[in-house]
């Protein structure tokens, strides 16, 4: 095992890539009394054009499918339930997907040790038929019905299928009706046996526990299986077009109050580190001129057009970029209107030094606490590892950030390039 010691923060990272590819990551803090545990696969809803493993053709699945597998890989041949299973051993378990990643974890105090042998096992053991990917079917389309019922997912969806034609963050991570009908038993092995390889695999352990032990554990566990080290998995993203596909979109749910979404599509970056600064330098520009802090806010709330639903975030992922402001108002056309003017008149304004430095350093704050979580700890690293970033690095890449990086990003906000989504109460 390689160690990394981080002395500013004080952080001792134990880092390996075994002989079947996994990366293995052991954080030890033994003045914490639980431990984090996460078993990660890049693979997320993007991918769905690739070249499975061992073959030298591309392949395009159905949306959806690696939610789908999210579902599936907890049901063992034996018929039992790893997740019951898992919980049995006293730990907290779960297990999600976004769009660049698949996530099994748990939690806890005691019998960590059993409950990591068990959590490799249990995710290296597929077990798909027919008959169960039928059922399941079923189960995530019902899931999807109750998903339309969110104002809140309707909403960030609705935006993003009106920004993107063709990358795949158009489609939700579940899937559609029509995608989730499509997928196989013979499909789920396809995309399985592909990105759930130990060479497209991450375990990271953050908490209290003896990293010695620890990875001969997990040494020996994987040394049994029978894997071998894979090449990279070549993956593809369709070229996407620079305009939008609707600038606006109207719906009725049951609401009680309007609620009005603005999407901004912005410029991706071209390499993983200029990609994170650019995301970065988002957050800088959404902190001074959009966050609760800021004057921007403060005019919207004096003027009543939003209340406490109020929310503005960016979204950065490989192929895009794109920003995100939204509340409930009394008042629909004319938010959209005085948010979209704030939006496009941001690239005019003179930016304030002292306000980038504060708004710098709340971010350096931020970063710091969420290191005293153990679950903050994890699942950020799980955010930069992938793309060949060290969680440590992210400060300095926040100090780094510039007057003009900052007024690069404001430049791309176009009035052409945002899209708005109204959600009205259903009319009686």
């Amino acid at each position: 095992m390689k160690h990394i010691y981080n002395e500013k923060f004080n952080e001792h990272v134990y880092h390996d890539v075994l002989d079947n590819g996994l990366d293995v990551y052991l954080i030890p803090k033994t003045d914490f009394h639980k431990t984090f545990v996460t078993f990660t696969t890049n693979y997320g809803s993007l991918d769905q054009s690739f070249v499975p493993i061992g073959k030298d053709r591309k392949v395009t699945q159905p949306a959806g499918i690696a939610h789908f597998l999210e579902h599936k890989v907890f049901a063992m041949p034996d018929k039992t339930d790893a997740f019951e299973k898992l919980s049995s051993y006293g730990v907290k378990a779960n297990a999600f997907t976004t769009f660049d990643k698949t996530v099994y974890l748990f939690s806890g105090t005691s019998n960590i040790e059993e409950a990591l042998v068990y959590l490799l096992d249990f995710v290296q053991t597929p077990y798909f038929t027919k008959r169960s990917v039928e059922k399941e079917q079923g189960i995530i389309l019902e899931e999807l019905l109750m998903y339309k019922d969110y104002p809140s997912q309707r909403m960030l969806y609705g935006l993003l299928a009106n920004l993107y034609k063709k990358h795949p963050i158009n489609t939700e991570i579940i899937g559609t009706e029509e995608s989730i009908k499509k997928i196989t038993h013979n499909k789920l092995y396809q995309a399985y046996n592909t990105f759930y390889h130990p060479s497209n695999m991450r375990l990271t352990v953050v908490g209290n526990f003896d990293h010695e032990r620890f990875y001969d554990l997990i040494k020996e566990n994987q040394d049994s299986k029978g894997f071998e080290k894979s090449k990279p998995v070549e993956r593809f993203l369709p070229k996407e077009p620079k305009k939008i596909v609707n600038d606006v979109t109207t719906i009725e749910m049951s609401v009680n109050m309007t609620q009005v979404g603005l999407g901004v599509k912005l410029e991706p970056g071209t390499t993983s580190i200029n990609r994170i600064k650019q995301e970065l330098a988002l957050q800088v520009l959404d902190g001074m001129y959009f966050s609760d802090s800021s004057d921007n806010y403060q005019t919207l709330l004096k003027s009543g057009l939003i209340n406490g639903s109020y929310e503005s975030y960016p979204i950065e992922l490989p192929g895009m970029m794109a920003y995100f402001v939204s509340s409930e108002t009394t008042q629909p056309d004319k938010f959209k209107k005085v948010v979209m003017d704030m939006l496009v008149n941001s690239k005019r304004k003179k930016i304030d030094e002292v306000k980038l430095a504060r708004q710098k350093k709340t971010m350096l704050g931020n970063f710091i606490s969420s290191l005293n979580s153990l679950e903050s700890f994890n699942l950020g690293f799980q955010n930069y590892v992938p793309y060949g970033i060290s969680i440590f690095d992210v400060p300095e890449i926040i100090e780094s950030i510039t007057t003009e990086d900052v007024k690069n990003i404001a430049k791309q906000i176009k009035r052409s390039h945002i899209s708005t989504y109204t959600i009205e109460p259903k009319k009686v």
